[in-house]
């Protein structure tokens, strides 16, 4: 399927290999969302003032590499995400994704007969109950997609049954207010088939909460359960009402719709079936808890639908109960089981939007540290929008590495990842000001934490896991673009202070410029390069390359 990774067989390791960097220290920093594109219209890289960067570009180890599509195992021209990203990066390998792999089950007829998605159907028609339809109503193909849900309303006819649809508005990986747009898809298709009913409209913003801000998980469970503060009984008029407000799609207030008796149109009841379509799994783990955890108590539920039959697309976490479509294939050889194996230390740091990445992710699904391997969470901002503080806890991150860097006589790491979610969680802003300051900001963290690591004989290489910030115009219609980007991104090892203290200012270029604006590799070569500095033979399953041998 992926005639390209030819290219990235083991033999392609022994190429040109002449300068190889040998350490017993890396450190790996991810400028999440920060990708590159030459047109300088909206690009919040090639407008923001990172004299580092631009001087570790031009003077370090430094090329382009693939960040989306066949190349991280999504879709051809799929853009790249946090969750895809950190996988190819932390495996060494393309991870064939969730997203094709449930558009193959449908295109080949295996979902159809799946036997999770039959003993749902059957549930429904044993208990004489409902069925409901959960999930992210966009065509992003970051966390879910408007294409499975229709199949499963197809399905749903197929079967005499009447689906509950429960819909989170994206505005983040689609435009704004396209919610509108797929709304009206959706009620297209309903008339089409002639089964399903709109039940519930939500932001994101509130259904996929990641940051332990149960607040806004409480009005989204309300909502499902017919108890949102808001009632409305035409979605079209609801949304022009919300967007004449300024609250566009991922803030839209939990709603639940009524009829003209005011009564909810289709609540989650006892004895239902839901079915939570959205794929991947750090934003639809809070929701899912509340439904069905038995200990739940994060906050007081008036109405608790009981004897739920509740199925989940992949798997969410290992802690939740529920009934799986697509179980999640296991990855065993990761860099951190590799480092770990090796008997050396690790940390993992970044802030809460990121941290399931540098850990869950990036370890290939793992949920538990390795020996040796700590985890260390940053809180992440208790703010409605992170434009008004762009810094957001970059600067506690940055700390908190040169602390450990400095006592690494109580505990020696050979390897250290960091996560600054700023370029990312700024560009879903559409606030492209807030977005070049926290791109600065970033830049003299960054600048920080390479000095120390380079006076310890380190090396640091700075990536990012896909695209975002580089491209906050959409430029065909000249409209604000939240969404992340099909764009290829940076990739720079430091490991000589030289590269940095001898540099000449007049020839520094920006990021992403001048003659090594090509790319030469992909996410999955990061790991077995790290692992090649720290003397460390990849495992065989690893199948990108050491891309210093080519740069």
């Amino acid at each position: 399927m992926f005639s390209w990774l030819f290219k990235n067989t083991k033999e392609g390791k022994d190429r040109g290999d002449t300068q190889k960097i040998r350490k017993d220290l890396v450190v790996l920093l991810i400028l999440d969302g920060l990708g590159v594109h030459p047109d300088k219209l909206g690009n919040a890289v090639l407008q923001s003032k990172t004299p580092f960067l631009d001087t570790a570009w031009t003077y370090g180890r430094s090329t382009l590499l693939h960040a989306s599509g066949t190349h991280v195992g999504l879709p051809q021209d799929e853009p790249g995400n946090s969750e895809v990203g950190h996988l190819n990066i932390g495996s060494g390998q393309v991870i064939y994704q969730s997203l094709p792999r449930i558009n193959d089950a449908i295109a080949n007829g295996d979902l159809d007969e799946n036997p999770v998605i039959r003993e749902m159907f059957d549930e429904v028609k044993k208990r004489k109950s409902d069925l409901h339809l959960f999930g992210i109503l966009s065509a992003g193909g970051v966390h879910g997609h408007i294409e499975h849900l229709f199949h499963l309303i197809d399905l749903a006819k197929k079967e005499g049954i009447q689906p509950y649809i429960h819909a989170m508005l994206d505005g983040r990986d689609t435009g704004a207010t396209d919610g509108y747009f797929y709304v009206s898809k959706l009620v297209q298709k309903m008339k089409e088939t002639g089964v399903g009913r709109l039940a519930t409209i939500m932001g994101r913003f509130y259904g996929m909460d990641r940051d332990n801000r149960w607040e806004r998980t409480h009005r989204a469970y309300n909502a499902l359960v017919g108890m949102g503060e808001r009632k409305a009984t035409d979605a079209y008029a609801l949304l022009q009402e919300c967007y004449k407000k300024g609250e566009n799609d991922q803030f839209i207030l939990p709603t639940t719709l009524v009829d003209d008796k005011g009564i909810p149109v289709g609540a989650i009841k006892d004895n239902d079936s839901v079915l939570f379509y959205n794929f991947r799994e750090d934003r639809a783990r809070q929701i899912t808890k509340v439904f069905v955890q038995s200990d739940f108590n994060k906050f007081p539920k008036v109405v608790s639908p009981k004897n739920l039959f509740f199925v989940t697309m992949t798997g969410y976490a290992d802690d939740l109960p529920t009934h799986i479509v697509f179980p999640p294939k296991k990855i065993t050889e990761t860099l951190s089981s590799a480092i770990s194996n090796n008997r050396m230390n690790q940390l993992h740091i970044s802030e809460t939007e990121k941290f399931m990445h540098v850990t869950y992710f990036f370890n290939g699904g793992v949920e538990e540290p390795h020996t040796g391997e700590d985890f260390f969470n940053i809180p992440s901002q208790k703010v409605f929008d992170y434009a008004t503080v762009p810094a957001m806890s970059a600067e506690i991150i940055k700390d908190e590495v040169i602390y450990r860097l400095n006592n690494l006589d109580k505990k020696k790491y050979s390897f250290i990842i960091i996560n600054f979610a700023n370029p990312d969680m700024l560009g879903h802003t559409g606030n492209l000001e807030a977005t070049i300051k926290g791109n600065g900001i970033v830049d003299q963290f960054a600048k920080e934490i390479a000095f120390k690591v380079l006076e310890m004989n380190g090396a640091l290489m700075m990536i990012a896991d896909h695209g975002n910030c580089e491209t906050m115009i959409d430029r065909v219609t000249k409209r604000v673009d939240t969404a992340h980007t099909n764009n290829p991104v940076p990739f720079v090892v430091l490991s000589d202070i030289t590269e940095l203290t001898l540099a000449d200012p007049k020839k520094v270029i920006k990021i992403g410029t001048g003659d090594k604006a090509t790319p030469t590799g992909i996410l999955a070569d990061v790991a077995p390069t790290i692992l090649n500095i720290l003397g460390v033979e990849p495992p065989q399953s690893m199948t990108g390359i050491d891309i210093l041998s080519v740069v």
